[in-house]
């Protein structure tokens, strides 16, 4: 039988006697999690860390020397990279080390608006009173940040049992991979697919707060205002109603006024960067170049094997693929729902292909790749959200997908090749690419910078990455008065760099003047 609710994504908030005990148990495992775990220093944990003990101590966000001295004390592990920070303010450097910049004063501050370390503040002075290790604060924030995101699902599914599994996916989806760290990548995620899912769900207001926390360290979200409506728009459509009627039932005041909110949040940190640095992100300024954006990294965002988007999501695109007829929700809106959001990810992430670090910090999927993917889950959640029942074999088969998926991104660290690479590498390496950067670093195990005057090569799995612009790669490939064979196979991969599958053949003789090559 047709149940009028079920075209649509708005359902009342739960309202029963068993309502509270879901959010109950949801803190309650969750301070169990924080209590039996540990912050980890990584991503951009120097500039956070000194920006919250700024905000804890003097309620500001530039940098002093006693910020510093109390870094050296609170986490020794990264005091080496507070002491170059140090070295150059001592000094009275105008440019100060990487990640920091002078404002408009004089002062410093860290290239990252401080939204996030303004949240860890208070826990952080808390923990301290305590005598518990203040860092936690951040997994405080995080832990947070899930517990909001445990609500929206509570709201969105009607079901206790239901928005547990939507946790569940979640943490399997990239959040328990950040869950822990030092940075606001579980924030982000979090915050990101609870606002989607209050603001379709009825609570824009909430919806769009929690977008504008979530665009506030990562600005591409900002198009959450666009496809939000969009999502909201094409999920309650009335057939036959005009597009005119249509549109009128989405431009309420509560809906306006939660796209305002959250672009207001949003603001917060392009004014911030005007005002001290004279342009809307700094970060741009001085960390990106839009000469990198291309389809390597295109294809390597989403299906790397070592950092991309597919590692984290192949049960939930599994599933979408091979679910069919079960879902209750006018099916007809499906694929309309799934294009809006992949659109919605291509919006976001284009823009962070520009970034130069691209082997960044990261634990299994990278950073971005693990946030930007909420738009993807959230049509899953959809179409579990519209079934009476679930199909059990498919969603254990996720589930355990998913699982494979987590512990799989947890085996390796960031500078190493994963499991899965290195399968390519052995079996397929004529097929397996993967972008330069990428593999010049996890080749040598080290975050370092990629030189297009050396040549990489991996005796193991007999690959190279060359860059003939570079000059003298005959001669670093094969040594002096030789040269790489002619018809060596080179395959072009970005910015000027290619691979050489196979074992490296030399032949007598320099290579012809100006060539720079075998090919």
């Amino acid at each position: 039988m047709h149940h009028p609710m079920r075209d649509t994504l708005t359902l009342p908030t739960t309202r029963n006697a068993t309502a509270w005990r879901f959010p109950l148990a949801l803190l309650a495992v969750l301070l169990a999690l924080l209590a039996l775990s540990r912050p980890y220093f990584g991503g951009d944990v120097v500039e956070y860390a000194l920006e919250t003990v700024a905000f804890a101590d003097h309620g500001s966000a530039d940098i002093r020397l006693d910020d510093i001295a109390r870094g050296h004390r609170l986490a020794p592990q990264i005091s080496g990279t507070f002491q170059l920070l140090e070295d150059d303010m001592r000094a009275g450097k105008q440019d100060v080390y990487a990640a920091f910049v002078r404002g408009r004063g004089g002062d410093v501050y860290s290239v990252h608006f401080p939204g996030y370390p303004a949240l860890a503040a208070l826990p952080f002075k808390v923990l301290e009173k305590l005598g518990a290790p203040p860092f936690k604060a951040f997994q405080v924030v995080n832990y947070a940040a899930v517990f909001v995101l445990g609500l929206a699902l509570l709201r969105f599914f009607g079901s206790a049992r239901r928005a547990a599994f939507g946790l569940l996916l979640f943490l399997l989806c990239g959040g328990a991979l950040y869950l822990n760290w030092t940075s606001p990548e579980c924030v982000t995620g979090a915050c990101l697919l609870a606002g989607l899912l209050f603001y379709l769900s009825g609570a824009p207001l909430a919806g769009g707060l929690l977008a504008g926390l979530a665009a506030q360290q990562n600005p591409t979200i900002v198009f959450f205002f666009v496809f939000a409506p969009l999502l909201k728009l094409h999920l309650e459509w009335r057939a036959g109603a005009g597009l005119a009627a249509n549109l009128r039932t989405q431009l309420t005041r509560a809906n306006l006024g939660g796209l305002a909110l959250g672009a207001l949040v949003f603001a917060l940190p392009p004014l911030f960067n005007l005002y001290q640095f004279g342009v809307p992100n700094i970060i741009a300024k001085k960390f990106s170049n839009a000469g990198l954006i291309s389809g390597t990294r295109l294809v390597s965002f989403f299906f790397d094997l070592n950092q991309g988007m597919i590692l984290i999501l192949p049960g939930v695109l599994g599933a979408l693929a091979l679910w069919r007829g079960a879902a209750q929700t006018a099916p007809r809106r499906a694929p309309g729902l799934f294009a809006l959001c992949l659109l919605f990810v291509l919006a976001m992430i284009v823009p962070a292909l520009a970034v130069y670090n691209w082997n960044s910090g990261a634990q299994g999927v990278m950073r971005y790749g693990f946030w930007a993917a909420m738009p993807l889950l959230l049509v899953l959640l959809w179409r579990l959200r519209g079934a009476v029942r679930w199909p059990a074999a498919l969603v254990a088969g996720l589930a355990l997908v998913q699982v494979l998926a987590t512990a799989h991104a947890f085996s390796y660290p960031y500078v190493k090749f994963s499991p899965l690479a290195r399968l390519a590498l052995t079996h397929a390496n004529r097929w397996y690419h993967p972008e330069p950067e990428i593999f010049a670093e996890r080749m040598a195990n080290n975050d370092d910078y990629i030189w297009p005057d050396k040549v990489y090569v991996s005796e193991k799995w007999h690959k190279a990455l060359v860059n003939p612009a570079g000059g003298h790669v005959d001669e670093l490939l094969c040594g002096a008065g030789r040269r790489l064979a002619p018809g060596t196979r080179l395959v072009p991969s970005s910015q000027g760099w290619y691979y050489i599958d196979g074992a490296i053949d030399c032949r007598p003789g320099a290579a012809p003047r100006g060539a720079g090559s075998g090919g």
